[in-house]
């Protein structure tokens, strides 16, 4: 069974971003992935977190996004991430499957999906799902969850996650490519 682990790097716990990420979780879930989510709002990093990033097959990325750049939370994660280059023992995201999710108050920052993404392909090595998930204010109800219009489009991500993530672990040469530098 495919394992997706969902990374919530949102200031707060428990948005907007928490609420995309289930959304695509729900997909998963549903194309037969075991699914979890951590927001890094609640957690440190440490073994624990090295050990789930280890373990997962696919990874959904959400945060919200400040000033056209996903939240500080989530850069400060992946600053932490070991990439098994310069000595580091493990490269828990390298081939592996990944989901970027970003929210937003207006439609002026779903470019930030792009940045995160080649930051994911090409530091991590990872294989990204395209294109990728921006959901503005709009997509979201008063009470923070989705509307049934995004939360359709956000659990077709989640299934074709759990396939892209079917495809890398079935393929030995993409899980072999190595990060850029």
């Amino acid at each position: 069974m495919t394992r997706v682990l969902a990374i919530v790097g949102s200031p707060e716990a428990g948005g907007k971003s928490a609420a995309a990420a289930e959304a695509v979780l729900v997909g998963a879930r549903e194309a037969g992935a075991q699914v979890s989510l951590v927001e890094l709002a609640n957690v440190e990093f440490g073994d624990d977190l090295v050990r789930a990033l280890e373990e997962a097959e696919a990874f959904v990325f959400a945060a919200p996004v400040y000033r056209a750049r996903a939240a500080f939370p989530l850069k400060m994660f992946l600053d932490r991430v070991p990439r098994g280059m310069w000595g580091e023992a493990s490269a828990p995201l390298r081939g592996k499957a990944c989901a970027v999710v970003l929210t937003g108050a207006s439609w002026h920052h779903f470019l930030a999906v792009d940045e995160l993404r080649g930051v994911l392909a090409s530091f991590f090595a990872t294989q990204v799902l395209s294109p990728g998930l921006y959901l503005p204010s709009e997509a979201f109800t008063e009470a923070k969850g989705l509307s049934h219009e995004w939360a359709e489009v956000a659990t077709a991500h989640g299934a074709a996650l759990a396939d892209l993530a079917r495809a890398v672990r079935d393929s030995k040469s993409l899980r072999e490519l190595r990060p850029l530098a």
